[in-house]
């Protein structure tokens, strides 16, 4: 449901605004994404795979939040030496209260997969209502993903005591946790760079785009109204995983029949994707028709990125951190220099294919290095 509120913002927006309007909104909105991984430095991934107890949870989270704040503060000089200070409320927005935050990761861990999901289906609600109200009403168009971190952040600040205060945190634990907090700093920071690495995989075409494309607006416009659709597989694998992760912790074996769950679903949704992309370019958001070609190989782009979710979370459950950064690095080096080169010759189409080329790379490294280390 929460997907669904952001494709129909998205799609309305695919449709309401001019490609040179678009391309920025899906710009910022990939900023926004990327830089708040940064912010998040692995905690929600560290929140997931390491604590146990009930207690270790709580101490974790409200330590989380403080080394959030603390970055956010150190990098403030950074972000206004290149005007753009006002990018650092919605990294920390993200990185504390939106999908694949820190507080939906701890409500997961510490009250169960469906508060999770009530959780994730109220923020949406709320964000992308506000989103929706900008660009619709208040003529926002490039920047509505930033301007609705400003109007939520407070509100969600408030919850996050709320939630808190409710379990009567000790000053003397705290200290106690923040001495064992401190020595998972250095595995935290190579889930961050890690995470940061892993997700850079299609939004470093993003870039790409922006940096040598000569209508960059346009050119991201349509790729990432391609891309925007085929990330709907995504949600198989992450919702799967996310559900199932307690009982991967203890059952190895289990990858394998939940690997076989996500072929098998993936395979099905593609043909439902590709249904979907001809049916709406046809009939409705009709200036995207002409893309087709891309969407096709972005799709199969993003097949292959599906099936790396299980095997790079079993990774960090395995508290094989540097393995799985140093693959994340190297493929996403790959990316990084096939895109480069392949966008000069073919553009569009060169950077989609170099990321099937770095993804199946990254896929083959990940079950490689489960399969030794399980």
């Amino acid at each position: 449901m929460s997907r669904g509120l952001e494709y129909a913002v998205l799609f309305f927006a695919a449709h309401y605004l001019s490609k040179q309007d678009y391309g920025e909104l899906e710009y910022y909105k990939k900023i926004i994404e990327v830089g708040s991984s940064i912010f998040a430095f692995g905690f929600p991934v560290l929140l997931i795979s390491y604590t146990r107890s009930r207690e270790s949870k709580d101490y974790f989270y409200l330590l989380s939040i403080l080394f959030i704040f603390l970055i956010a503060i150190l990098t403030a000089v950074f972000f206004q030496i290149f005007n753009v200070l006002f990018l650092v409320i919605p990294f920390l927005f993200y990185a504390l209260f939106f999908t694949g935050g820190i507080t939906q990761n701890y409500i997961l861990i510490s009250r169960g997969s469906n508060a999770a999901s009530v959780y994730k289906i109220l923020t949406s609600l709320f964000f992308y209502a506000i989103v929706f109200c900008s660009i619709y009403f208040f003529a926002i168009s490039g920047k509505a993903f930033v301007i609705v971190n400003y109007i939520l952040f407070p509100f969600f600040l408030i919850y996050a005591g709320f939630l808190l205060y409710k379990q009567k945190l000790i000053w003397e634990k705290l200290k106690r946790y923040w001495g064992l907090f401190k020595k998972l700093l250095y595995g935290s920071f190579t889930l961050v760079v890690s995470e940061f690495a892993g997700m850079l995989f299609l939004y470093t075409d993003i870039f790409i785009i922006k940096l040598l494309s000569k209508q960059d607006n346009i050119d991201i416009a349509n790729y990432s109204f391609a891309l925007n659709i085929t990330n709907m597989l995504l949600l198989v694998p992450m919702t799967l995983v996310q559900v199932d992760i307690e009982k991967l912790k203890t059952n190895y074996e289990y990858v394998k029949t939940l690997n076989k769950k996500i072929q098998a679903l993936i395979a099905l949704a593609s043909v439902v994707v590709v249904a979907f992309f001809y049916v709406l370019t046809n009939y409705f958001i009709t200036e995207y028709k002409e893309i087709f070609s891309l969407f096709l190989i972005i799709l199969v782009a993003k097949i292959v990125q599906t099936l790396s979710p299980l095997y790079g979370t079993m990774l960090n459950v395995l508290k094989l951190f540097n393995t799985n950064l140093f693959i994340n690095l190297g493929s996403l080096f790959i990316n990084i220099i096939l895109s480069y080169l392949l966008f000069e010759k073919f553009e569009l189409y060169g950077v989609a294919f170099a990321s099937i080329i770095s993804l199946i790379i990254r896929q083959i490294l990940l079950v490689q290095a489960f399969n030794k280390n399980k």
